[in-house]
């Protein structure tokens, strides 16, 4: 007697439902604003149930476009880059860089022994 809950995974369905949990865990990474971690909870989420229902599906014909293999590696990467690569664009601390007085060189104003 076979069961017609066994589940088929090939490579597509293990990836699919791999690259939802790395998705959902990419999420909690410091830094992220709601909705970039929203986004990535919601596309995590969306790759592991379709993964598994396809896996369990014992007929009809199922695809997995291309584009399902590339938006995970590409959402991580952003991810990535928007939660630790925001220190390009932060402003110097101050006194760090710039002039301490319209002299240029912190040494005061040129010819007034100030």
């Amino acid at each position: 007697m076979s069961s017609s809950s066994s589940a088929h995974w090939s490579a597509y369905e293990i990836f699919a439902v791999l690259s939802g949990i790395i998705l959902v865990g990419a999420a909690f990474a410091p830094g992220l604003s709601v909705k970039n971690r929203a986004g990535a909870v919601l596309g995590g989420v969306f790759l592991t149930c379709y993964g598994w229902y396809v896996a369990h599906q014992t007929t009809g014909t199922f695809q997995f476009p291309v584009v399902i293999f590339l938006i995970p590696p590409g959402a991580v990467i952003y991810l990535l880059v928007k939660a630790f690569g925001r220190s390009g664009g932060q402003a110097p601390p101050p006194g760090a860089g710039g002039s301490a007085a319209p002299g240029g060189d912190g040494r005061g104003t040129p010819g007034t022994g100030l």
